[in-house]
């Protein structure tokens, strides 16, 4: 199964890929496939994105004024294919982000915009502050990324970003085991924030058969009674190209 048939992305859409544990090689998977379809593609970090992931999506694209920016998009998917648009480049290493306001002005009309726009320093789950995750206007649909390596890991720095805001939201205090369930809340927190009109979907990361299977359903089970009936596991960023089911 591809994975943005899986999450169910179609042409128009403009899918902001949110929480921790996967979501750049989720976003470089789906913009890979989508290529492969014909569809146009527009990668578009709103806070960081490291170069060597943004290559293999296509050409990156920054320019100071919005409108030469918009330019350089229209010229970069006139016939199709994928870029990564970014503000500017920070180091030789990574781009910057471009605001969220400015992702409905630069989306292709006629293609998909995959948006990462969230941060997580690289954890496999997060918790999320009520004022976040900064999506932008228009966002039409919103995916929820967890690491699954989270499971049975304290909650401590070097596995949760920002752990205190994840015990308020989970109730799983310091040193404590992460849970299937808390894992299923902290997910559930990164969409509280979706636009009322935008579909919503959680993305399970580093899924491979086994024992992780079982756990996945577990949390799936609790993203259910959350509102989110649309659950895709993959093995990616464990496998690459990642594999995919639904659940």
């Amino acid at each position: 199964m591809e994975l943005y048939k899986a999450l169910g992305v179609v042409p128009g859409d403009v899918v902001a890929f949110v929480g921790a544990g996967g979501k750049s090689s989720a976003i470089l998977q789906a913009a890979n496939e989508l290529k492969g379809a014909s569809v146009k593609v527009l990668a578009v970090p709103t806070t960081k994105m490291f170069v060597s992931e943004a290559r293999g999506i296509g050409p990156i694209l920054t320019a100071e004024d919005t409108g030469d920016l918009r330019l350089e998009v229209e010229r970069a998917l006139e016939d199709g294919g994928a870029a990564v648009v970014g503000s500017r480049m920070l180091s030789k290493d990574r781009i910057g982000g471009v605001e969220a306001a400015l992702v409905p002005y630069l989306a292709p009309k006629d293609g998909v915009a995959l948006v990462e726009a969230d941060g997580s320093r690289r954890r496999p789950i997060k918790g999320t502050a009520g004022h976040e995750p900064p999506l932008p206007e228009g966002a039409t649909l919103v995916v929820v990324v967890g690491g699954i390596d989270a499971l049975g890991r304290t909650v401590d720095e070097e596995h949760v970003h920002r752990p205190e805001i994840f015990t308020e939201i989970t109730g799983a205090g310091p040193g404590h085991t992460i849970t299937p369930v808390a894992f299923a809340r902290a997910l559930l927190a990164g969409l509280r924030n979706a636009p009322e009109e935008a579909r919503r979907a959680a993305l399970l990361a580093g899924v491979v058969p086994g024992s992780d299977m079982a756990a996945a359903s577990t949390i799936a089970r609790e993203l259910w009674r959350g509102g989110v009936r649309k659950v895709v596991s993959t093995s990616l960023p464990k496998e690459s190209p990642g594999r995919v089911w639904a659940l």
